[in-house]
């Protein structure tokens, strides 16, 4: 008997296939004789001729017709054209927007000539529903004015007022013309207050930027932007521009260069050099010797480096000869038949 119970319990459960949800066809009978509006609650006997038309797929349970009655729709414009102000084009795209209606300009003025029977809105959907706006829907108000808005290709950037075309060479395409102009300034204002010589430096100040327009981006969308402002401090980092890195090299600006040195002595004073690497090429001999000791013997000073002076260049010193007649004769003897003549 459970069994029987849990079988039949199943049975009900279990969802229709989709081929069998297919083969079901609703009769006319089957069909409701009324619609009721959500937002006033009154009971209507047709859609065509009480709720506003639609081409979007979200009612297409509905014969592709608005679930809110027209005198609701009238309503509602009234209400958000007080709230903006009396601005009766703003009410418009907030309708549109909140019921996926296509929202176009020439549509919007078009919704200017209203007859007596008819309001701005209904005028604007009547017309948002004519064939050659056909499938469009607020997403395509959204893809149209992201397309207009950005620039792609660089045979766009003539159509923009501000963007240039260096501009846009340098960052790429895919921004807006605000975007650019903002990337623009920064990248000036960065480089013209901190050194930029080589292409490294100029990548980094280029990421920086990036990365401000997002979170600027995201601040104005109240977002969180604690990854982004990460993301920023790890760039300045890169670059050297951190207040704590730039700090001691404003410091060291303002001092001589004796003090400098007496502070990296203090602070960091070089190693002692192996034994092996002291004066390997001799170079402070030769200094000592030939600059400082040669310098002393010329002014007549008689000090260690005129001595070591003396002492090194002695090797190097031709003394002349001094010889009797008979050395002489033998000397200019050998000089010119050389020392082996007696062999002869």
């Amino acid at each position: 008997m459970d069994e029987q119970k849990s079988n039949r319990r199943n049975s009900i459960i279990k969802p229709l296939e989709s081929t069998e949800f297919q083969k079901i066809k609703y009769s006319k009978e089957d069909k409701p004789n009324f619609y009721k509006c959500p937002s006033c609650g009154t009971s209507y006997k047709g859609l065509t001729d009480n709720f506003p038309s639609s081409q979007s797929e979200l009612y297409s349970g509905w014969e592709y017709h608005l679930p809110i009655c027209k005198h609701c729709i009238d309503k509602l414009f009234e209400h958000y054209t007080e709230v903006y102000g009396n601005n009766e084009e703003t009410a418009i795209r907030r309708i549109c927007e909140k019921f996926d209606i296509y929202y176009n300009e020439s549509l919007l003025e078009a919704s200017n000539k209203i007859s007596k029977n008819r309001s701005r809105i209904h005028s604007y959907i009547s017309r948002a529903n004519l064939n050659q706006y056909r499938g469009k829907t607020y997403d395509t108000t959204l893809d149209e004015e992201r397309k207009d808005d950005v620039i792609e290709t660089l045979d766009e950037v003539k159509d923009f007022k501000r963007a240039k075309l260096k501009t846009v060479k340098f960052f790429g395409t895919g921004f807006t013309d605000d975007d650019y102009l903002f990337l623009q300034e920064q990248y000036a204002d960065w480089t013209t207050r901190c050194e930029c010589k080589t292409k490294a430096q100029e990548e980094v100040f280029k990421r920086i930027c990036f990365k401000q327009l997002e979170i600027l981006k995201a601040s104005r969308d109240g977002k969180d932007t604690k990854d982004l402002d990460r993301t920023l401090q790890e760039y300045m980092d890169t670059g050297n521009l951190k207040p704590k890195q730039n700090s001691s090299d404003t410091l060291s600006d303002t001092q001589t260069f004796g003090t400098l040195i007496s502070k990296w002595e203090n602070e960091r004073p070089l190693p002692e050099i192996d034994d092996e690497l002291q004066d390997v090429d001799k170079i402070g001999l030769y200094i000592d010797v030939f600059f400082r000791g040669h310098l002393a013997k010329m002014m007549g000073l008689k000090n260690g480096l005129s001595n070591l002076y003396n002492k090194f260049i002695k090797k190097y010193t031709v003394e002349r000869p001094e010889y009797n007649e008979d050395e002489d004769n033998e000397a200019l003897f050998d000089a010119v038949f050389g020392g082996n003549a007696d062999n002869l």
